[in-house]
């Protein structure tokens, strides 16, 4: 009973033993402590411990360990700062400049683009507005609809600035004829807004986002005020912290001044002007608001003070009659850098016209040059000055100052009988009207100049297409003189510093796929001038 009870009794293995091990006596190796090492090291072996086993370990003599505090050299403290700095300059560039092309969210360096727009006569203008976008500026102005295409409507258009891409469009069913962008903030962000004036009456409209804030009106009626001349800004009247707007209209025979909210466009007053015909403001400066009367062909200057002019708004007590006043309107001329470019177009055309310029020295009232173009129109030109660096004095021989002009040019007549050399075509376009296709040269003219000499450089020529329609014995032509007239600007988008020129045209193009033959286009480009004229002057020489 005795050993059958022990067989049965459990018994748990060693661990150095495995299943498949036997059960047969295996040596254990034990890493000596720290004291036994020591008595290694005197000589002194106890074996009692490890039962007369000695490691190999146990054999051998350790040294001992020093603590030493390392020291790092100049040379290898320059280096690794220089590392540190490499490591956040790559960090900056992936997160800083390889998106800035896109998105906008550092300096992007404009480059030359040209984008179309179909459709659409551009006209007036070119507004510099605000963008989403802190480093950039976009540009905002007026289109006109395809007189061709009944259905087509105008309004106004925003694009990018670093690359034309649309960014918002308002279609209006009556056309525009003014676009602002510098007057008034009607909603206290600090940017200032577009007014817009039209057909339509008057708007406010956001530049970044094209949101259109108000559009003027009398609470009292439900109809717009239409048949308004451009505002003028007076100061905050209400004290709702909004400057508000003067305006005159000549609606229904009768000429009055409206001052209107700039905040909510609501008109706040009126009062008759009491003289005849159609009244405009001319300007308005700190005291004086000068205006003018237009009757049977007879222009008549008036003025009126600022205070008395809106006592009499809000009091409503007496019309306005004062004297005429010495007011003497501008005479047409540019003045740049003790340079006056003086441009005077001639006659009627495309028939019997001309263009006569000349770049006169201010001090001594002489003509520096003066040449003329036949059968042609200037339009308003646009003035450049660099900054004096060595490139620009060396490229442009100190001809760092400059006007730039845009003429059309009416090819093929003859001064005897005004005959074509290029056959006319004609075609009808419905409703009773008639299309007559007139080719224009679109000339782009750079005239240069420093203290002592001048350079005049034909830039560019591009061929227009105009197309004038005759309805009701009425002429229209698209496009036209009066919404090309501003088709120029100079301008620093990307706010680097350096020049950029904008520009548009439209023109008429015959396209054998679409319905319609003739289709309008309209093509806007930027140049980065200050690059680009040292090439174009090289050019020319």
């Amino acid at each position: 009973m005795a050993n059958n009870s022990s067989q049965g009794v459990y018994s748990p293995l060693p661990q150095s033993l495995s299943d498949s091990d036997s059960e047969k006596d295996i040596p254990i190796t034990v890493r000596p402590k720290f004291a036994d090492r020591q008595n290694l090291h005197n000589g002194v072996h106890d074996t009692h411990h490890h039962n007369g086993y000695i490691s190999p370990l146990q054999m051998m003599k350790i040294p001992e360990v020093q603590k030493v505090t390392p020291t790092m050299s100049t040379k290898r403290k320059i280096c690794f700062l220089f590392s540190i700095a490499i490591c956040f300059l790559t960090v900056f560039i992936f997160l800083w400049v390889i998106p800035c092309s896109e998105n906008g969210t550092c300096p992007v360096k404009i480059s030359n683009w040209e984008n179309q727009h179909e459709g659409i006569e551009l006209t007036g203008k070119i507004n510099v507005v605000k963008s989403a976008f802190k480093n950039t500026l976009n540009l905002a102005l007026l289109f006109k609809r395809n007189l061709n295409v009944p259905d087509s409507q105008s309004g106004v258009i925003s694009v990018l600035g670093n690359n034309g891409v649309v960014a918002w469009y308002i279609n209006q069913p009556k056309t525009s004829t003014t676009l602002n962008c510098y007057l008034i903030d009607v909603n206290g962000d600090d940017i200032n807004d577009c007014l817009v004036l039209g057909e339509m009456g008057l708007e406010a409209v956001d530049p970044v986002s094209g949101t259109v804030f108000w559009h003027a009106h009398n609470h009292t009626q439900s109809a717009m005020m239409t048949q308004l001349d451009f505002p003028v800004i007076l100061q905050d009247l209400n004290y709702d912290n909004i400057n508000e707007i003067l305006t005159t209209s000549n609606a229904y025979g009768e000429s009055k001044f409206l001052i209107i909210s700039g905040r909510t466009g609501i008109l706040m007053g009126e009062i008759n002007v009491g003289h005849p015909g159609i009244v405009n403001i001319i300007e308005i400066n700190a005291n004086n608001v000068i205006y003018s009367c237009t009757n049977d062909n007879e222009t008549i200057y008036h003025q009126i003070s600022v205070s008395d002019l809106i006592s009499k708004i809000f009091n409503r007590t007496e019309v306005i009659t004062s004297p005429n006043t010495d007011y003497v309107a501008k005479t047409h001329g540019y003045t740049l850098n003790g340079r006056r470019l003086l441009i005077n177009n001639v006659g009627v055309c495309p028939d019997n016209c001309r263009v006569d310029i000349a770049l006169v020295d201010e001090k001594s009232n002489l003509n520096i040059k003066a040449w003329s173009y036949q059968n042609s129109y200037s339009f308003i030109p646009a003035s450049f000055s660099f900054k004096q660096t060595k490139s620009n004095l060396d490229s442009l021989k100190g001809h760092v100052n400059g006007f730039i002009l845009k003429l059309w040019q009416w090819f093929g007549y003859s001064k005897k009988d005004k005959n074509r050399k290029y056959p006319m075509k004609r075609y009808v376009a419905g409703n009773n009207s008639s299309v007559q296709v007139n080719s224009i040269m679109e000339r782009v003219v750079l005239i240069t100049f420093n203290t002592s000499s001048f350079h005049v450089i034909n830039a560019s020529l591009t061929e227009i297409t105009q197309l004038c329609l005759v309805h009701n014995f009425q002429q229209q032509c698209q496009p036209s003189l009066e919404n090309q007239n501003n088709s120029l600007l100079i301008t620093d988008l990307d706010k680097d510093g350096s020049q950029e020129l904008v520009s548009y045209s439209s023109t008429f193009v015959q396209r054998e796929d679409l319905k319609e033959n003739w289709q309008l286009v309209s093509n806007m480009k930027v140049i980065r001038l200050e690059a680009e004229l040292p090439k174009l002057y090289e050019v020319s020489k």
